[in-house]
Formats: C-alpha cells, sequence, structure tokens
C-alpha cells in the first residue's frame, strides 16, 4: 500500500495504489498535511465525492478516512460547511482497557496521549461512598436545581481543595464547574469585551487552543526556559500588543514539565500589575506537587483567574472543577455556567465535596503519587536521560526528539509502530519555531507491563532514523 501526494498549480493530489487498509492510508496522508500546515485550522478538507473520485476509490472508503480525523480530533464534521480542520487542538479519547486480545495482537496500538488518573483508587472509593451517600443530610438536594455557582458547602469544598501552604480563598469568590475546560471557558467569557490578545507559553494547553475560534481570540506564544516564562518577552509582548490576559500552568507545564520558580511567578505578577493584565492560573496538575511554591492567585489575587479541577487527581468522570476569581469575579463567571450547563451536575458535586472534606480525595492523590514515581521511574530508565523532561509528580514525559527527527515524523513513526504520542503540533500556539519533542502521558497505559512496551518501542524508534510513511513527490 502506498500513498502519494502530487502537487501541481498549487494544488495536492492523492494517488492511492493498493487497497490493503486504504481508508488508513488515506486519513495518515491527509493528516500529514494537517500538521505540516497545508490544511490548517479553520480550513476543509476536499468534499468525500471529490476525493474519492480523484483517488479512484469508493466514497465509503474516503467517509472512513474522514471519521478516522474525527476520531483523532483533526477535523469535525459540520453539514453546511463540511470537514473543518481543527489542527488536532483536542486529542481523541478512547477507553483505556488491556484485554487478552489487545495484549496479543502484534497490531494493537497502545495509546499514550490522554492525561487520566494511574490507578483504579477511584472506583474503589466511589463504590464505598455509593453505599453510604443516601444518609448525607445534602442527598436531597441532588435532585434539585442549584444554584450555577453551586451551593454554598461546594464552594467552600473548592476553596478548601484551591487552599496551599499560606493561601486559604474565600469561598465567596469561587465557582463550581464541570471540569477544568469548562471553569476556562467561563474565564475566557468573563473577558469578553477586553480587547487583546491571549498570552501563553510557545507550547500550550490544546484546551486553549479550542476556545480561540470559539471566542475569536488571538493566541501569542512567549519563549520559556527552565523556570517558566521569560520576562523579558512578556514585558516586550506587553508593550507591543494589546493583551487582554497571560495563560500560564505554573506546576508540571503541559507539555514540557516545567514548573515555574518563584521568581518568576513574582515577575509575571509585576507585569501583569503594571501593564492591567488579567493571569489565567491553570492549576489543574498542582495538588500532585508535594512542595507547592505559592500560587500566582495567592501573589496576585486581584487579577488571577485560578482554575483547577478533579479530573487529573481524582477521576476524569467526576467532571467537577473549581474556579477562583478575582473579587467580586463570582457572578459574572456564575453566569457562563448557568448558559453553558445551568449548573454543576448534583451528584458529582457532592460526591467531590464528601471526599474532600473527609479524606477521601487526599487518599486517592496518594495513591495516584506513588504510581506515577513508579511510572516515571520506567521513563527514567528507558528513556535517554539527555533528551527527557520529566518530574516524578507528573503524569506524563516530554522527550526531545533530536535532528534528523522532526516530532510530527517523530510521532507518525512510532505510531506505525504501535505507540500514539502527542507531537509538539498540537501544543504550538502559531507556526514560530519550537522545540521539537513529544508528549508521552505515562498514566494513561493500562499497566506498568504495557508502559514498559510502550517505552521500549519509543526508544527503539528515536535510536533509528526517520523513515517514509508515505510516497511524497
Amino acid at each position: 500500500m502506498k500513498t502519494e501526494i502530487n502537487h501541481t498549480n498549487g494544488e495536492e493530489s492523492l494517488q492511492t495504489k493498493g487497497r490493503q487498509a486504504t481508508y488508513l492510508e488515506v486519513s495518515r496522508s491527509l493528516e500529514e498535511k494537517v500538521r505540516s500546515g497545508l490544511y490548517p485550522p479553520g480550513s476543509r478538507l476536499p468534499p468525500q465525492r471529490d476525493l474519492a473520485s480523484e483517488l479512484g476509490i469508493n466514497v465509503s472508503t474516503v467517509s472512513r478516512a474522514y471519521k478516522e480525523l474525527q476520531a483523532r480530533g483533526l477535523i469535525v464534521a459540520s453539514k453546511r460547511r463540511g470537514s473543518i480542520v481543527t489542527g488536532g487542538a483536542m486529542p481523541a479519547v478512547h477507553a483505556r482497557t488491556e484485554s487478552a486480545a489487545s495484549v496479543a495482537s502484534p497490531n494493537a496500538v497502545i495509546d499514550l496521549t490522554v492525561n487520566r488518573p494511574a490507578t483504579g483508587e477511584f472506583l474503589a472509593q466511589l463504590a464505598r461512598t455509593m453505599a453510604v451517600i443516601a444518609r448525607d443530610p445534602r442527598y436531597p438536594e441532588t435532585q434539585e436545581y442549584q444554584p450555577p455557582q453551586g451551593p454554598e458547602w461546594a464552594r467552600a469544598a473548592g476553596a478548601q481543595w484551591i487552599a496551599a501552604p499560606g493561601f486559604a480563598p474565600a469561598a465567596d469568590n469561587v465557582v463550581v464547574t464541570s471540569g477544568a475546560q469548562h471553569g476556562l471557558y467561563a474565564v475566557l467569557s468573563s473577558l469578553m469585551g477586553h480587547e487583546g490578545v491571549i498570552l501563553s507559553d510557545q507550547l500550550t494547553y490544546y484546551g486553549l487552543k479550542a476556545l480561540a475560534p470559539v471566542f475569536q481570540f488571538e493566541l501569542a506564544g512567549i519563549p520559556s526556559d527552565a523556570e517558566g516564562l521569560l520576562p523579558e518577552r512578556l514585558e516586550d509582548a506587553c508593550k507591543r500588543m494589546r493583551v487582554k490576559a497571560i495563560f500560564t500552568v505554573p506546576n508540571l507545564q503541559n507539555p514540557t514539565v516545567v514548573t515555574m520558580s518563584l521568581a518568576r511567578r513574582a515577575a509575571l505578577v509585576d507585569i501583569a500589575r503594571r501593564h492591567h493584565i488579567a493571569i489565567i492560573e491553570d492549576d489543574v496538575y498542582g495538588p500532585l506537587v508535594r512542595s507547592r511554591l505559592p500560587t500566582i492567585a495567592s501573589l496576585c489575587p486581584e487579577l488571577t483567574f485560578h482554575v483547577t479541577s478533579t479530573s487529573k487527581i481524582l477521576a476524569p468522570g467526576l467532571r467537577i472543577g473549581y474556579l477562583l476569581t478575582p473579587p467580586h469575579g463570582a457572578a459574572l463567571a456564575a453566569e457562563a455556567v448557568r448558559t453553558t450547563a445551568w449548573m454543576p451536575a448534583p451528584l458529582s458535586t457532592l460526591i467531590a465535596t464528601r471526599w474532600i472534606e473527609d479524606g477521601t480525595a487526599q487518599t486517592i492523590l496518594e495513591a495516584q503519587r506513588t504510581e506515577l514515581q513508579a511510572r516515571q521511574a520506567l521513563a527514567r530508565e528507558l528513556l535517554p536521560a539527555e533528551h527527557l523532561q520529566s518530574d516524578p509528580a507528573c503524569m506524563f514525559v516530554w522527550l526531545r526528539v533530536p535532528p534528523p527527527w522532526r516530532s510530527d515524523d517523530y510521532a507518525a513513526n512510532a505510531l506505525a509502530r504501535g505507540v500514539n504520542t502527542m507531537p509538539a503540533s498540537a501544543f504550538a500556539v502559531d507556526r514560530s519555531t519550537v522545540e521539537h519533542g513529544v508528549r508521552i502521558n505515562l498514566a494513561c497505559a493500562a499497566s506498568r507491563e504495557q508502559l514498559t512496551r510502550a517505552l521500549q518501542i519509543l526508544a527503539h524508534t528515536l535510536r533509528d532514523r526517520p523513515r517514509a510513511l508515505f510516497g511524497t513527490i
């Protein structure tokens, strides 16, 4: 099976030879064009019938290829506009399984693209909680409508979850959300009407990228180093541009694993205050860090929106997040919750509250930390140290790929060998030169044994040379 892409007068045509897994070859060839920027975010793929006619294959085959791209989060389907390229802003999420059939199959793909908890402690604790939750005096409230910001007891639990050494936020400034992404949506809704760009790391959280076309704001990438965003480059951007907010992940930055130093946090706050710019602090990984530095919200409460959730620590299925707003900002954020979800899910809200109050959340957190330490040790053992950015508390590692590798080529070659990772292009804010690397989600593997197999494949791929998966003319 071979797929070729010809360029004639600036237009592309795919020529497919062979018929084995044709739809996969078509989807991979199109993915290569999306990743390279030939189909930029917001553009449309060719109509399915047109592409089928050009390739000389069935429309059903092209339709299957497009569904594959949609499953990977590279396109969205619209009856009116066709197949719109997202650029892979959001990864595809599949159930984590390791059946006997998948273990035995040499073609089974090991997915290392999703940040999810590494243990089953959540389910064990949930079974215990469900057996007794009806006795909670707040249980009858779960069948009723609740305030969009969440009931008072839930906001108090959120304040406790956000609290850090020397920092006890007021529950009045907390809004309960359906996860961190929902909280980020509420923040951006609060900032509507503030003209300007949002500054972030050059490689940043793909959920922020996904919201850019929704709120029609521009993202601008700021270079960073091992301590975080470079203050002089941040200052320069604030002088040159109309900036509405600075977005940062100060603890275990996604995807580079960098934890921002205290000096950089103070510098960021100083810049934001002098230029009167909001700060969006995404701290979903903060609870994993044992010796936490002061949150940016504690250093600059008047400008900072602090976003966190239980998804990475407890389980994504709980779908509870907490947004700490600047003083008097909760009402506006709550309005965004009302218009999108009306209120946070009452049963999940009660479960999360009970677990924060009685220490169950801490029990799950400790189980998570223990498993992550073991998986991080595997990564340090099996992957070359000179290319690895890691932290014992983190759910993922950042693997730099040296020349002649490019991140997309490496990810494609690794996928062809059975391991799916997230290349730098999924996190890149713009087309500027960024570090070539892939994010490897250690917690995503179903077991340490499966993770070991995947890391061995990744290490072997790194020692190899880039190999063409498609013929290109």
